[in-house]
């Protein structure tokens, strides 16, 4: 089965989700869908590690904000890299954390998510902004299909796919429709404004204009170009070193010439595809 992607949505989005799919067969994904048709089994955020708590011995709660406010890590003893590098970073500080959802239910009718880490790194400011701007981007999609979604007296994953939205985007805009009794679209098109306004103080946002779907797409088409690239040569490099315990992160930069940030950017995403893991922290295998 094919690993789920990495989603990237601001934590006021997640952590307004009211809706979980439970999975009902071994090794199948379970599902948080969020208020604008966001469907997650795993997230990728960047953003400020603020606080870092003991819960048990084998278990530490984190708070990573981002500009719209907070995800939530429990991070317990299945996961003692992400645990340790969670403790061994120095507050305040950018991480990337790549993970799955956690479902806390503490009534019947109440629901809290978090997120449990399969990696931790430490990254820095250009990094977080370039997530940012990234994460903006895909959420004015979402808000696009719902707005269209709710201009239908029965929305239709077909008909969104007909108006150009992809067929993943569509079908969660769909359950989410179904699910939430009222959808205040209006609200996380303010929250974007201001994750933006943060991120660009120069910018009047009141006359600032996200690109249209059509030139995100060609955009988007262009990283996945440069990124694909850069993808094939680390792993070959990740094959060439690797004798045995995997290519360190530091034989990685040394033979490429990249930045730090790029190598991160690029592991990353490796990381999230299901191409490679990191037996130990530092160090990169194939799958």
């Amino acid at each position: 089965m094919p690993r789920e992607p990495a989603w990237r949505v601001f934590s006021a989005e997640f952590n307004a989700s009211k809706h979980y799919i439970k999975a009902t067969e071994p090794k199948t994904p379970s599902y948080v869908i969020t208020p604008l048709g966001a469907k997650i089994s795993r997230l990728f955020i960047v953003g400020v590690l603020t606080d870092v708590r003991l819960i048990t011995d084998d278990m530490v709660k984190a708070r990573v904000a981002d500009q719209t406010g907070a995800f939530y890590i429990i991070a317990g003893k299945y996961r003692p890299e992400a645990r340790q590098v969670l403790e061994s970073v120095k507050i305040p500080q950018f991480v990337a954390v790549v993970g799955k959802i956690n479902v806390y239910y503490p009534r019947e009718d109440t629901m809290y998510v978090s997120v449990v880490p399969e990696r931790v790194r430490v990254v820095d400011e250009i990094l977080r902004d370039y997530w940012v701007f990234d994460t903006a981007r895909k959420l004015k999609i979402r808000i696009d299909a719902m707005n269209e979604a709710l201009k239908m007296e029965q929305p239709t994953v077909q008909a969104l796919v007909d108006m150009g939205f992809s067929r993943k985007i569509s079908e969660g805009v769909v359950e989410a429709v179904k699910r939430y009794d009222k959808i205040n679209v209006e609200k996380y098109m303010e929250m974007l404004r201001d994750a933006l306004k943060h991120l660009l103080p120069e910018y009047q946002m009141l006359g600032y204009e996200l690109p249209s779907i059509s030139e995100e797409e060609e955009i988007e088409e262009e990283e996945k170009e440069d990124l694909a690239e850069l993808e094939n040569l680390i792993l070959d490099l990740i094959d060439k070193l690797d004798n045995g315990d995997g290519a360190s992160y530091e034989e990685l930069i040394e033979k490429t010439g990249l930045s730090e940030e790029k190598i991160d950017e690029v592991l990353l995403s490796l990381q999230e595809k299901g191409e490679i893991y990191e037996p130990v922290l530092g160090r990169f295998r194939r799958i």
